[in-house]
């Protein structure tokens, strides 16, 4: 510390002495015409070595600080990668092996035996307690069956928002639904919304078919389990399916079966450019109901929808989709299909639709 000091006062006179010769020179300049006349070749010459020489320096200085920023960027994600390999070796024992060890008795253990081994184990002594979910293909035949019978059908789905939704205040406290449900407001619930809750509730139970998540993460099918035990809902006696449904009816080509020759309405903020696209592909597209602001405007968009002559309804409005679907086939005796985000593939030209 004190050699840096003392070179940082070495300096500082060398330059207040060339700032006094450049001026001094430039009043002898300005004195005299003589000497200016002798001095211009040597102001040139100084005027072009000084910027051609801080243009380079510039240059070099760039790109030293551009090398120092990559070097940086390198050692972040370098630190970063070591940090998500080390926890996620910590994750997967704590999540499997030592599940394992807690379980076998004390000085035993089992060697040669992978946890996937074990759990495909545990998974055959449980069969009895697995519980079927109807495949794209069942559902679709469900609904071809109501559509050429002209029943009613509702199709809903679960996902983390709407099992969020249900979970006020009967699940979780309202403060970790609000916190972990940060997306709510944007697919319709306002949190805390116990009237949303309820009449969510009531669509789930009357639907004839609901997906529910198949991943066994928090929000998802262990909160599905949680919200349906604590409703008394019966994962055995009631007719359940994939919560993306919607994406498998389409990729194993039964959505356009089922909407050939049918009339077909449309539902949702994305309903007019989907009905277009629909018409395009030679879809009989016979109305299409736009803006559903959430669970509490579904009186007004049912209002809507009575007014339209259709077989089969695609409903793409959030979360009040689960209520619009069930009320259809409930109140008017329609075939109904909880068709979220697949709307949104459509419109976008992700997924043709060849009808």
């Amino acid at each position: 510390m004190k050699m840096a000091r003392r070179r940082k006062t070495a300096s500082l006179p060398i330059k207040r002495r060339k700032r006094r010769a450049v001026s001094k020179r430039k009043n002898r300049s300005a004195k005299s015409a003589k000497p200016q006349a002798a001095k211009e070749p040597y102001e040139d010459g100084y005027q072009i070595g000084h910027e051609e020489g801080y243009s380079r320096g510039y240059e070099d200085g760039t790109k030293q600080a551009e090398g120092q920023r990559e070097d940086h960027s390198h050692s972040w994600e370098s630190a970063e990668r070591a940090g998500y390999e080390k926890g996620l070796k910590i994750g997967r024992y704590e999540g499997g092996d030592a599940i394992i060890d807690e379980q076998l008795p004390e000085a035993h253990v089992l060697p040669d035996t992978s946890v996937a081994q074990v759990i495909a184990s545990g998974i055959a002594a449980l069969g009895e307690r697995i519980v079927h979910l109807l495949t794209a293909q069942q559902v679709a035949e469900r609904l071809m069956e109501a559509l050429e019978q002209r029943k009613p059908l509702s199709v809903v789905r679960l996902g983390d928002g709407e099992l969020l939704t249900l979970a006020q205040e009967s699940v979780l406290p309202t403060e970790q639904v609000r916190h972990e449900g940060g997306f709510l407001e944007y697919a319709g619930v306002k949190v805390p919304d116990i009237a949303a809750r309820d009449r969510l509730l009531a669509a789930v139970k009357r639907a004839d078919i609901v997906g529910i998540p198949k991943l066994r993460q928090p929000n998802y099918q262990r909160l599905a389990t949680a919200v349906f035990q604590t409703y008394g809902i019966d994962f055995r006696s009631k007719v359940l399916t994939d919560s993306l449904v919607n994406y498998r009816l389409y990729q194993e080509g039964h959505l356009s079966r089922l909407m050939r020759g049918r009339r077909v309405l449309v539902i949702g903020n994305l309903a007019q450019p989907l009905a277009k696209v629909l018409a395009e592909s030679g879809v009989t597209v016979v109305g299409a109901v736009a803006q559903v602001q959430g669970i509490h405007d579904v009186d007004r968009a049912m209002g809507e929808i009575r007014q339209h002559d259709f077989e089969l309804a695609l409903v793409s409005a959030g979360i009040a989709a689960v209520i619009l679907a069930d009320a259809i086939a409930a109140e008017m005796g329609r075939a109904a299909i909880d068709f979220g985000h697949m709307a949104n593939s459509i419109v976008k030209g992700e997924a043709p639709i060849q009808a």
